[in-house]
């Protein structure tokens, strides 16, 4: 649902615009993460709007992206949002709100920052239907029940006035559907349902609403190109006013669309559902005449905007989720998005001025700029790829699910088959240097210092050990599979035992930061450090979960853990971040789709594989906005027996309705969760029954303008 106030709003002047660009940051809403493949969002975009060159496009995930030439570069914004974002409003280049579900924000600095909305919480009872601002102090919004508000301080306060009527949602009469300003008085609103489409306008800032259009089919969007001329469409076809909404008439009735954009009072681009996709059409006379509908990279289109009388930006999904045209929508560049990767995507590696994906059927994915942009390249295998090591910028070495081991030497231009000597399936390829190659697994390793020309196997305890992975701390590589850990300083030439957390330890994944400071996570959850290469370990006793799944360490003493689950928000791409080896945890959401197995890297640019094969990069730890900070305070910390206690948690940054996380662990358990709302203050209290020595924590993920963090534990103890 797009706003368009006055004409003069779109009287930029005319620029020469060209497909976006696949370079810059576009983020997700919720940390700093940013885009790699595809660019310039992987998120479904919902809607987009423009206040000359600058705009806004808004969509899945709290996404929202920022254009000032036009759409042909973006920006990411954190918004603090997980859940979609149906609508924006570019009141001007620095004024934008947002909303959808039961959030909605306002921003005056372009985004910078946001104020929440009336009633933005993380669960609420009726969600957002439209919000209408003339500027950045005065606006309407409103809610689906027909719930209609004015603010006239940038939504510090607000005034209640007149509902909708005929929004009533708990009856299945009907919704409101969105609201739109002609002038500071004067709005439009829709209200929708089963029955057909109405719309009313109310003359006193919503003192009292008048019934200006009603039709027994769907009217689903409005656009105000100034005081007089505006379409409203759906499935009723086009409708047009020439009287600030007060009189409609249908201009055209096969004319559906779901959203409309309006330059002028004859010009105007509309966006209709197709079978299969969606379609533009425009127009150049009112709407009574409609061209060709005209096809993009992006499909199906959900919304369009104009950035000059020849400039239009298109939304929606795929290639990207963006397209833009120079010809006022005539035609739109054949490659409009980023989406360079085709094949699925396994696990990541590090590779010379990035890191390297392995891919279906024989594809690798690489980025040489920091994860900017990623190429595809091939593998001569029909074979998945199992596993890549790029020791130089030109040489490197794949090996396939087949067991065949392939290198190159021209940077991936080719690649030979190598004859191993075996029929050994290896799980993992390690290169120390460019000469020497290991393969790892599935028993023991077999080393060739010659650049793969031939093999020999390893002697020694690794021979017999079943080995599924490694990796590499300082200048010593360290392999692992379940039951055995081992450590070699010489290049694989020969190898070491080491000793385990525990004879009962079963390993999942272990990462060494440098040759002696490494982590090891267990297969019950539990993560482990040593500083003293395995001579000793200590367990994590703040991560605040056993849902583990991955982890990446940039340094001794920061890196991630990757959880399937934060709270009560199972399945989605979330981090645990550290800077103080392990004592404190801030949680991070990326996006919607789990991080892959071994889909993490963590560096100076850290690098992360969700899904199918969406790639990203942070080179800020994925921390963005400003700092907050995390406590728990339990009622008590020394009981005698089986007591209930009450454990605060305080956080600082927090908004009223912000969630957060407090966690407990019994001694020898796992952890559990409360997930609580917070109030006013940032605190909230959970009620828990203790009868072990417990340690608790508490987390949270940001908001809008503020960053995620996690607290220290504490302990509370039973018995004498």
């Amino acid at each position: 649902m797009t706003f368009r106030s006055l004409a003069a709003a779109l009287s930029a002047a005319v620029v020469a615009l060209v497909a976006p660009s696949t370079a810059g940051a576009v983020s997700v809403g919720t940390s700093g993460w940013n885009w790699g493949s595809p660019t310039p969002t992987a998120a479904p975009l919902l809607d987009v709007s423009f206040s000359g060159t600058t705009g806004y496009a808004v969509g899945q995930s709290g996404t929202m992206m920022k254009s000032t030439d036009g759409g042909q570069t973006w920006t990411g914004l954190r918004t603090g949002v997980s859940g979609p974002f149906l609508e924006v409003q570019t009141v001007s280049p620095e004024i934008v709100t947002a909303g959808g579900g039961c959030s909605a924000l306002l921003s005056t600095n372009g985004g910078t920052s946001f104020t929440r909305l009336y009633f933005t919480s993380t669960t609420c009872s009726q969600e957002f239907a439209g919000a209408a601002f003339l500027n950045g102090t005065t606006g309407y919004l409103a809610l689906e029940n027909g719930t209609f508000v004015q603010t006239t301080d940038g939504g510090a306060t607000w005034i209640p006035k007149t509902a909708i009527p005929g929004a009533q949602p708990a009856n299945g009469s009907g919704f409101a559907a969105g609201i739109w300003a002609v002038n500071a008085t004067t709005v439009l609103a829709i209200q929708a349902g089963t029955a057909g489409s109405k719309i009313y306008r109310t003359t006193d800032s919503g003192g009292s609403w008048t019934e200006v259009a009603s039709n027994s089919q769907a009217i689903e969007d409005i656009a105000m190109v100034d005081a007089n001329n505006g379409f409203a469409v759906g499935n009723a076809g086009i409708l047009a006013t020439t009287d600030g909404g007060a009189t409609w008439t249908v201009r055209n009735p096969n004319g559906q669309a779901q959203n409309v954009a309006a330059f002028s009072a004859t010009q105007a681009i509309f966006v209709g559902p197709t079978e299969g996709g969606s379609a533009i059409l425009r127009t150049t006379d009112g709407g009574t005449t409609l061209s060709n509908g005209v096809s993009t990279g992006v499909n199906p289109v959900q919304a369009a905007a104009y950035t000059s009388a020849t400039g239009v930006v298109v939304v929606g999904e795929g290639a990207g989720g963006v397209a833009v045209s120079s010809d006022g929508g005539a035609t739109f560049p054949a490659s409009a998005g980023g989406d360079t990767i085709k094949a699925s995507l396994g696990r990541l590696r590090f590779a010379p001025g990035g890191a390297v994906a392995t891919g279906s059927d024989g594809a690798l994915a690489r980025t040489t700029n920091g994860g900017v942009s990623w190429t595809q390249i091939g593998v001569p295998t029909s074979e998945d790829i199992k596993d890549v090591n790029f020791p130089s910028g030109t040489i490197g070495y794949a090996i396939d699910t087949a067991g065949k081991l392939f290198k190159t030497t021209n940077n991936a231009s080719s690649w030979a088959n190598i004859d191993t000597g075996s029929t050994a399936k290896p799980n993992a390829i390690a290169a120390s240097g460019s000469s020497t190659v290991m393969l790892i697994g599935p028993t023991g390793v077999r080393r060739s210092t010659n650049g793969a020309s031939s093999f020999s196997t390893v002697k020694g305890t690794i021979a017999s050990q079943k080995l599924t992975d490694y990796d590499k701390g300082g200048s010593a590589f360290f392999t692992w599979g379940s039951s055995a850990l081992l450590r070699s300083t010489n290049g694989g030439s020969s190898w070491s035992k080491l000793k385990l957390p525990s004879s009962k330890t079963k390993i999942s994944q272990v990462d060494f930061a440098t040759s002696s400071t490494g982590y090891l996570r267990d297969t019950s959850g539990r993560v482990y450090r040593t500083s003293n290469t395995g001579s000793s370990w200590s367990q994590l006793t703040t991560v605040g979960t056993s849902t583990l799944s991955g982890m990446s360490f940039s340094s001794s003493t920061t890196g991630f853990l990757v959880t399937t689950r934060f709270g009560q928000t199972p399945d989605s791409a979330y981090l645990l971040r550290t800077t103080n080896s392990g004592k404190t945890w801030a949680p991070q959401l990326v996006w919607g789709d789990p991080v892959n197995t071994n889909g993490l890297l963590a560096g100076s640019t850290s690098y992360l594989l969700a899904g199918n094969g969406l790639l990203l990069y942070s080179t800020t730890g994925g921390v963005s906005g400003s700092s907050s900070s995390v406590s728990v305070k339990p009622s008590s910390t020394k009981l005698k027996k089986k007591t209930k206690i009450r454990v605060t948690i305080t956080v600082k940054g927090a908004k009223q309705g912000d969630i957060a996380v407090v966690a407990s662990q019994a001694s020898g358990g796992s952890w559990t969760q409360q997930q609580v709302a917070l109030d006013s203050t940032g605190k909230a209290t959970t009620s828990w029954t203790v009868s072990k020595t417990t340690t608790y924590v508490g987390q949270w993920t940001g908001n809008e303008n503020v960053a995620g963090a996690g607290s220290s534990g504490v302990k509370v103890t039973v018995g004498s």
